[in-house]
């Protein structure tokens, strides 16, 4: 179980039946400043100093800017402003670089989290992203191949005095004025192989970075073919991930490949799920367009909690949606009733309080109708948390009512966290003795212990 604390509520997130909210006493609080620390790999492709100079004027102006171009000219370019003296002395709170493909409410956590020290159990509400961003003067280096003008003005309407550098193999913002169009020696892809065009077709289709060995397992490319790859100007390698950088033909029949990978991957119950977001987004947003509904519901309930956990909650409720839209689609009233749960304390959490409290209603009718006891007394829960919050109770009873049924939900968690272990153990034991008490006996008597600690 993890917790995170918002403005006037926390969270415990990490049960099976959903998210658990719970009213605190709210105190003014506030993030300490601190100044982002840039460190870029240096780039092999050599870039006009002229260019150079002509983007580097624009950005003193504080005019935003926009790099576009095929192959790694426009990357390269990017990071070197990142190295103008000049432009760190123009921009008093630094120089940021962010090459994830986040939606835009993640990208405003990270950059928010770069400019203040942040706790992990600390979530900033948009109150207080929109309050620590607006004076923040600083220049924000963007490779982001799928932001579009709209979110962009988002992410100017936030950061109204920084200033944007955005690399693009086209060009796609009319709002910037100042586009420098940049290029580098094509790669020759006349004399490639076979193996290395499946290679190539992979990372077209998936659109972002891959390991060595996802690659390997995807496409069954060896590490001499990827090598060549990268010596024929093809594709780049950086911290350990090959990425190409040019538009290139793709195959659907790959992204099928890629989503058996996934699976397989997850069911081995990796620790590495956040950082290997983007792939595993790409994926399972493919699967969702191909109603690939049992996939989708799989992938989701094994990767939802890290996203919370990691305040990604713009990945997160994208997540949430598609396992909603999963579960209307192969009618699963069980998972339809856990993401509406979710979505419903997230809305809440998120300052949208009546889609909140009604999507949270929503999930206690379905799971009442389920006859789910543990999933009821979540959803019910949530309910009197939100209705505690918007307004405050000053009885001394009333608030002991709430502890009370916070303190019986963590019950019920640990219940469920005990009933599991003794049933693993009591599945190993049953080879030796098949006199033993069943599974479900053991965790009813867990289940009840539990519950009369925190009665």
């Amino acid at each position: 179980m993890a917790r995170l604390m918002l403005e006037e509520c926390e969270l415990l997130i990490g049960s099976e039946s959903g998210v658990v909210l719970r009213a605190i006493s709210a105190e003014a609080r506030s993030f300490e400043p601190i100044m982002p620390v840039v460190s870029l790999p240096l780039s092999e492709c050599l870039i006009n100093e002229i260019v150079i100079s002509q983007a580097s004027t624009a950005l003193q102006a504080q005019r935003s800017i926009e790099i576009y171009g095929t192959g790694f000219a426009t990357i390269a370019l990017l990071r070197s402003l990142a190295e103008q003296s000049e432009l760190r002395n123009c921009y008093p709170h630094g120089i940021l670089y962010l090459d994830k493909t986040d939606p835009v409410e993640d990208l405003v956590q990270t950059i928010f989290e770069q400019f203040y020290r942040v706790a992990l159990d600390e979530k900033p509400s948009k109150a207080e992203l929109r309050s620590g961003l607006c004076d923040r003067q600083a220049l924000i280096l963007l490779d982001h191949s799928t932001l579009t003008p709209s979110e962009l003005n988002q992410l100017e309407q936030l950061l109204p005095n920084s200033t944007f550098a955005i690399a693009s193999i086209e060009r796609r913002f009319s709002q910037i004025d100042c586009a420098i169009e940049v290029s580098d020696p094509k790669g020759d892809l006349h004399i490639v192989s076979e193996s290395e065009n499946s290679a190539l077709e992979l990372l077209a289709t998936i659109g972002v970075s891959l390991k060595a060995e996802q690659i390997r397992a995807i496409a069954n490319v060896s590490n001499s073919e990827l090598n060549r790859l990268i010596d024929l100007k093809v594709i780049r390698v950086e911290q350990e991930r090959y990425k190409l950088q040019r538009n290139y033909q793709s195959s659907e029949a790959w992204m099928e490949k890629a989503l058996v990978y996934v699976l397989d991957w997850l069911r081995t119950r990796p620790d590495a799920i956040v950082q290997e977001r983007e792939l595993l987004i790409i994926t399972v947003q493919w699967a969702a367009k191909q109603r690939r509904s049992s996939e989708v519901i799989e992938i989701v309930r094994s990767i939802e909690t890290a996203f919370a956990i990691a305040k990604l909650w713009g990945t997160w409720s994208n997540l949430l949606r598609w396992s909603l839209a999963a579960a209307w689609a192969v009618e699963d009233e069980a998972i339809e009733a856990w993401a509406l749960h979710q979505l419903g304390t997230l809305a809440f959490c998120q300052q949208e309080i009546t889609t909140g409290y009604d999507t949270l209603r929503d999930a206690l009718a379905l799971r009442t109708d389920l006859n789910d006891q543990t999933a009821i007394v979540f959803s019910q829960h949530n309910l009197a948390e939100i209705k505690a919050l918007i307004v405050p109770v000053n009885s001394k009873n009333s608030l002991r009512t709430h502890q009370r049924h916070f303190y019986w939900i963590v019950g019920i968690i640990c219940a469920i966290a005990v009933s599991v272990s003794i049933g693993v153990s009591i599945l190993n034991a049953q080879h030796q003795s098949p006199r033993r008490n069943d599974r479900s006996s053991l965790s009813r008597i867990a289940f009840e212990l539990v519950l009369s600690r925190f009665s």
